[in-house]
């Protein structure tokens, strides 16, 4: 189908929780051009949501390879 994600692809959207309380949306790519150490302090804060293709997906599940 046209427009899924690759088989390989555990999330394509993430919101964060900004310290000023504000969600921003990124997508996949945007996240994984953070920094190391703010990507690992959205995980340990659980301050980061995890979607594929709309839907819910833990943070665990996402982090997979």
């Amino acid at each position: 189908m046209t427009g899924d994600p690759p088989a390989k692809t555990r999330y394509d959207r993430v919101i964060v929780l900004g310290p000023d309380g504000m969600k921003k949306a990124l997508s996949r790519d945007e996240f994984e051009a953070l920094s190391l150490r703010e990507r690992v302090s959205y995980l340990i804060e659980g301050t980061a949501e995890f979607f594929l293709l709309g839907e819910s997906v833990s943070a665990r599940d996402a982090m997979m390879k």
